[in-house]
């Protein structure tokens, strides 16, 4: 009992300092290695590419740095489904607050969908826009050519059909956005699982509520759904939903097998 109390202790402490160094290593990045690239790399497909490394690199250290720390676990399945270089749609559950950071360590060039907020932010604008993220507010039409821009030069695109983080517990609840991209796109998408027990950093929970034990994340890269076309007599709403309603039906049996 006694070692547990000190382990939980030790675990609270070490989730505080992470966030420290994720926020502050951030900010540090933000104001001297990201300008640095912008000012060196003139051409934009490099200024992106140096971008996007530097981010995935920083993140597969953090994730280390949490192992190390003895705050989590992190396994991954199939993982070499990734490491063919070509861009895609990725779609992922979103339990956690981590599941960005550990699909950007995973995936060396990526490309994400960001809040406007982000995209004026003082400190992180600039990064959003030197790594060639895409505003979430942009017209359809633009937000569709984007994502088919981006997949098409090799970068792929994350999105989380949920929209935020789950809660444990509550049903998926998918929402269309992503399934109008995979249509209208017209790419390859593939799905990835993933699992945290016991679920830590999910919706609502302040970063201090950290679990009994440590918790152990599973990554599965799973199916994988070639690009979808359309028939001319087909509806893209009914086609969404139906899309939609697979999804939901595939991650739920995923999460529940375990």
């Amino acid at each position: 009992m006694f070692t547990e109390r000190i382990n939980y202790a030790w675990r609270v402490l070490a989730t505080g300092f992470s966030f420290a160094c994720f926020f502050g290593g951030g900010l540090l990045l933000a104001l001297t290695v990201f300008p640095a690239i912008a000012v060196a790399a003139s051409d934009p497909y490099r200024r992106i590419r140096a971008t996007q490394l530097v981010i995935h690199r920083t993140f597969r250290f953090y994730l280390t740095m949490l192992e190390t720390l003895g705050i989590l676990t992190i396994s991954v399945k199939d993982g070499d489904r990734l490491s063919d270089g070509r861009g895609r749609l990725v779609i992922a559950n979103h339990p956690t607050l981590l599941d960005v950071v550990v699909l950007m360590a995973l995936l060396p060039r990526v490309q994400c969908i960001v809040k406007n907020e982000l995209w004026r932010h003082r400190y992180l604008g600039g990064v959003m826009r030197w790594a060639g993220y895409i505003r979430n507010d942009l017209e359809p039409e633009a937000l569709i050519a984007a994502c088919k821009d981006a997949i098409a030069e090799g970068r792929s695109v994350i999105v989380f059909p949920e929209g935020t983080r789950s809660r444990p517990g509550e049903p998926l609840q998918f929402r269309r956005g992503f399934a109008n991209i995979a249509l209208l796109a017209g790419v390859e998408t593939q799905l990835v699982v993933i699992d945290c027990q016991p679920v830590m950093l999910c919706k609502g929970d302040p970063w201090w509520k950290i679990p009994p034990r440590k918790s152990n994340f599973r990554v599965t890269i799973g199916e994988r759904i070639e690009p979808i076309v359309l028939e001319p007599d087909q509806y893209r709403s009914i086609a969404a939903r139906r899309l939609v309603r697979r999804l939901e039906d595939y991650y739920t049996e995923q999460l529940a097998h375990g």
